[in-house]
């Protein structure tokens, strides 16, 4: 695979053809006059090179002066020429150089003498150069030289390959005589010459070899029935697309193949090789694909083997074929570590495909843009940026603001220019908006001041001043389109000020979801606890999750600052809500709030706010299944509680939530603590959680586990608990439980393991 580079010419070939012009054109070498004598010395050197020049483009120049002088010497060279079977370089330049006039046979003084050679070489066994003469015979009319060709045919002396060279020079002429006269020859004696013109005819209409059907369409052209012209011309037109669908399902099946080559290839750098060999193949299509494989290669995220693929990209910003250009400068402007600044500004300068054009303005701003970025590897000068930011701004002359706004964007976010060279650019932007009538780019142009006036924009102060009013302006405006950017770049530049000003105008209500949302952003960043209202009301009533989540994060910054009874108060209304509305999301965010709130109090060391918390924690966890939580609560007050009666509350919420959760052990050690200090009556909370456990628990398994668990408890003999005792009794009856799993349940594990041995 290579590129295509110019033809090579030895030393010889370059003086002779320096020589050659000069010696033709008298303003070049006026010593060089008209004489007899400088005309014979210009005759053999043009005699030379036409028969010794390695170069074919020079000989066939040469043949073309030659033709159009009207001496005899020049026509006698050229005469030799076509006589020279010997010298068949010679013979086919001028061939080609006669055919070069077949639009302008006038030129050719006394083109008559060229019949009779032309017809010689078409007599002649090299079909080549008979192919080349009987190109070079369309300058005559197909009446200048019907005779001669039928002379050949007819003459039963010449070899069957002249005639078929006759056909050849029949078959290439678009003129309605000569179907005519392959008609003619489909009856001829010679099967060779009847073969020959059969397939000659089906170039101007496939119908096959039928005589009877040829000799209806000869009927037919001679009444003027059937334009044979037009009909060869929709035959070619049909063998055209024929040959390119035929190219279309070759070039597929030759893609397919690269892909499968590309793919078993997992060495990273030889893929790379592979790839850039395909980007210099001489089909557009192959380049293309390499193209391509680069993009989705850098889209995978996986490095890219830039030293290996950068000089070939580069080469191809220049290619002839705009389709490659323009996939070219569309790939590097996204692969703004390639070092092409250079290339790309030299192309701009040059390019006049309008796409092309636009496409490596955009891709320039962006290289532009990561190049002067702070730590960027790679580097371009200040004249690339200035020389780009001047042809971005003549865009704005042929209605491509918006693409003149965003490249002039890319290339003015970093610093490095004096605020007075910036300034111009930023009102050029600002006097684009005001004069255009099309909503659709002020839209885009005001995107892209609110993004110049973004706090990663190095101008942003600059930026501000410009676009201030224009935003002011625009943020009533009723389009969506024009107010939100303007709201956006408003809040840019005066993000304290702006916000309490759009609030009072009720835009924190605003219809456009947008502009809704940089309002909470802004809340989430300056908010009080003033806008925790609109806000909570929005994790409500929004239209969307997306927002309900933006008000709540909003929310969670402003609490950051707030107290904790605010916190408090807030969980408990979002709470309160959610379990009305069964609400899962306000629900989440509520048990978010109590936490928060918990880690607040912790942090301010103020132990009854953060029981009471706790509490709510515990009960909030238990009323929604997350009993795991609920347990730990529970269990952090239970260890806090002093009050016996609330003790024993809570035992019985944690009992409770441990029983929920299929938690054997650690009920069976809840109950075992209270049996060390008393007996359970069955009036007790524990005694009632435990009824109802038994009594309604639809895994009649898990419940035989835990109630088996519960008379595995050891009760020492010295301290009875026979209230206990009884309500295990009626608990076995209830659940069936037989008497010997009761026995083998309270068997100790070290006596098993005895009677096992």
């Amino acid at each position: 695979m290579s590129l295509d580079y110019p033809k090579k010419l030895n030393t010889r070939d370059i003086i002779l053809s320096i020589f050659i012009v000069i010696c033709l054109n008298p303003f070049l070498c006026p010593a060089f006059g008209d004489t007899k004598e400088d005309s014979g010395g210009q005759l053999k050197i043009n005699r030379w090179t036409l028969f010794n020049s390695t170069d074919e483009q020079i000989r066939i120049d040469t043949a073309t002066e030659l033709l159009k002088n009207s001496d005899d010497q020049s026509r006698k060279i050229l005469i030799e020429a076509l006589a020279s079977s010997d010298n068949s370089a010679a013979q086919s330049s001028v061939c080609k150089a006669i055919a070069n006039f077949r639009n302008q046979s006038q030129l050719i003084p006394n083109r008559s003498d060229f019949i009779g050679p032309l017809m010689n070489i078409i007599k002649g066994q090299n079909a080549d150069a008979a192919k080349l003469a009987a190109q070079g015979s369309l300058v005559f009319s197909f009446r200048e030289v019907k005779n001669h060709l039928d002379e050949i045919i007819k003459n039963r002396a010449l070899p069957a390959a002249a005639k078929k060279n006759v056909i050849y020079a029949l078959q290439i002429r678009p003129d309605r005589e000569v179907v005519l006269m392959l008609i003619d020859l489909l009856d001829n004696d010679d099967k060779a010459v009847a073969s020959a013109a059969a397939d000659a005819l089906q170039e101007w209409m496939p119908i096959g070899k039928d005589i009877q059907q040829w000799q209806k369409i000869r009927r037919d052209i001679e009444r003027g029935r059937l334009d044979i012209v037009r009909e060869k011309l929709l035959t070619q037109q049909d063998k055209i697309r024929q040959l390119n669908d035929d190219v279309a399902k070759w070039q597929k099946r030759y893609l397919a193949s690269l892909d499968n080559i590309y793919q078993a290839t997992t060495d990273d750098n030889a893929r790379a090789k592979f790839v850039a060999e395909n980007l210099l193949f001489e089909h557009s299509s192959v380049r293309l694909w390499a193209i391509e494989k680069i993009n989705m290669w850098q889209k995978s995220g996986k490095p890219l083997p830039i030293d290996t693929l950068q000089k070939p990209l580069i080469l191809l910003i220049s290619a002839p074929d705009p389709a490659i250009r323009l996939a070219t400068v569309k790939l590097l402007g996204l692969l703004t570590n390639v070092n092409s600044a250079n290339a790309l500004l030299e192309q701009l300068k040059v390019e006049t495909d309008t796409n092309v054009k636009t496409e490596i303005l955009i891709a320039l701003g962006h290289v532009c843009n990561f190049a002067l970025s702070p730590g960027a590897e790679v580097k371009i000068s200040p004249q690339v940026r200035i020389e780009t930011l001047n042809i971005a701004s003549d865009f704005f002359k042929d209605a491509n603001s918006v693409i003149a706004a965003e490249v002039i964007r890319n290339l003015l976010m970093q610093g490095g220019l004096e605020k007075a060279a910036v300034k111009p650019y930023f009102e050029l932007i600002a006097a684009n908006y005001r004069k255009s009538k099309d909503e659709q780019i002020r839209a885009r142009l005001l995107e892209e001041m609110a993004r110049l006036c973004g706090n990663d924009s190095f101008y942003k102060a600059i930026a501000g001043e410009v676009f201030k009013d224009i935003f002011i302006a625009a943020i009533d405006n009723k389009n969506e389109q024009i107010a939100s950017p303007a709201v956006t770049g408003l809040i840019r530049i005066d993000q304290a000020g702006v916000f309490e000003m759009l609030k009072q105008k009720g835009f924190a209500s605003h219809s456009s979801a947008k502009i809704r949302a940089e309002l909470i952003t802004a809340a989430g960043q300056i908010g009080t606890q003033q806008d925790l209202d609109w806000l909570g009301a929005l994790t409500i009533s929004a239209g969307t999750d997306e927002e309900r989540q933006h008000a709540a994060d909003s929310m969670m910054n402003i609490f950051q600052y707030c107290k904790t009874e605010v916190l408090i108060s807030w969980a408990q209304q979002l709470s309160g809500r959610a379990k009305s509305k069964k609400d899962e999301f306000l629900l989440t965010r509520a048990r978010i709030m109590f936490e928060a709130a918990e880690k607040k109090a912790e942090a301010e060391k103020d132990t009854a706010t953060l029981l009471s918390l706790r509490r709510m924690l515990a009960d909030q966890y238990a009323a929604t299944s997350l009993y795991g939580l609920a347990a730990k609560y529970y269990g952090m007050l239970l260890l806090a509680a002093t009050d016996p009666n609330e003790k024993e509350q809570l035992t019985a919420k944690l009992l409770d939530v441990d029983l929920r959760s299929g938690q054997i052990e650690s009920a069976k050690q809840l109950l075992a603590n209270v049996l060390l200090s008393s007996d359970i009556l069955p009036d007790t909370a524990e005694a009632k959680i435990l009824n109802n456990y038994f009594s309604q628990s639809q895994d009649a398994q898990m419940a035989k586990q835990m109630f088996l668990s519960f008379a595995a408890i050891n009760i020492a003999p010295d301290n009875p608990r026979p209230q206990w005792s009884g309500q295990l009794e009626n608990w076995q009856k209830l659940l069936a439980v037989a008497s010997a799993a009761v026995a083998e349940s309270n068997i100790p594990a070290d006596h098993n393991s005895k009677t096992t041995k």
